[in-house]
């Protein structure tokens, strides 16, 4: 398939896609970069078989990327014994051209295709990771994942009048029982230092007091790979001016979801 897509050839290459093939391609545009196994346990989780499973996902997936529809990087995950599992995806042109198709946008413009570097994706799938436990937790605990937005941009006005930009790692909101929960995630794999984590934190502080989210501002969830990193976090936060230590809460992979199914962690006005 072909970078230059025709309206024409857009549209055959839509009636080629199933239903399956549409919401993995959705959900590639959505994250950016999915592993395969991120991807088998999102779409084909109903496969008892391990081995069906893997197998139906690798013929899925290999179709797609035949079709120019999904990019794959050269680097895996795990190395050559990972196998097709180990593979990173990412949104080729077309799947960005056809999901604005879908969505009645006409032709967007599709984002350059590039080899990102090893931190950029080890942090966009870790990221990604995140999209697929709240799914897994919907499918298996009835909690409903309501909404999952990677690395949104808030507009906010900073320091000096400037006006700004707040990017959170993804907004989360959740339906548990009667209640709505609304989350920024911050997910931190260990690569930033004290003094941008700080310029972070403050980031929020300002957009929280400048209004940039109207009626309730998301709590601020970091999550962080071990307790040497909730530590300096919780200093850090802690840090903040005193009406504002509320928007934060650190906590760890494994306490994670609880954390952000906790009626406590509903939004902030």
């Amino acid at each position: 398939m072909t970078r230059r897509l025709s309206a024409a050839r857009l549209a055959a290459l839509a009636d080629q896609v199933s239903e399956r093939d549409r919401q993995i391609t959705e959900a590639v545009v959505a994250l950016r970069l999915v592993s395969g196994r991120q991807l088998e346990r999102l779409f084909f989780a109903e496969v008892a078989s391990d081995a069906s499973r893997a197998r139906l996902t690798r013929r899925t997936l290999a179709r797609l990327v035949r079709l120019g529809v999904l990019g794959r990087l050269e680097r895996r995950i795990g190395g050559v014994r990972a196998g097709a599992a180990g593979y990173i995806y990412f949104d080729a042109p077309a799947a960005q051209r056809l999901v604005a198709y879908w969505q009645g946008e006409g032709s967007r413009r599709p984002r350059a295709a590039y080899e990102p570097g090893r931190a950029f994706v080890g942090h966009r799938l870790a990221i990604s990771e995140w999209y697929v436990r709240l799914s897994e937790a919907e499918r298996n605990h009835g909690l409903e994942l309501l909404a999952f937005e990677s690395e949104p941009a808030i507009p906010f006005i900073g320091e000096g009048r400037t006006r700004s930009v707040l990017r959170p790692d993804a907004f989360v909101r959740l339906g548990v029982g009667d209640a709505e929960l609304h989350s920024f995630l911050e997910i931190d794999l260990g690569s930033e230092g004290r003094v941008a984590l700080t310029r972070k934190a403050r980031a929020y502080v300002t957009a929280w007091r400048t209004g940039a989210v109207r009626e309730v501002f998301p709590r601020v969830v970091w999550i962080t790979e071990n307790e040497r990193r909730v530590e300096l976090l919780t200093e850090i936060c802690a840090a903040m001016p005193p009406d504002s230590w509320k928007l934060f809460v650190v906590t760890t992979p494994e306490r994670a979801l609880d954390v952000l199914a906790a009626d406590g962690l509903e939004a902030i006005s």
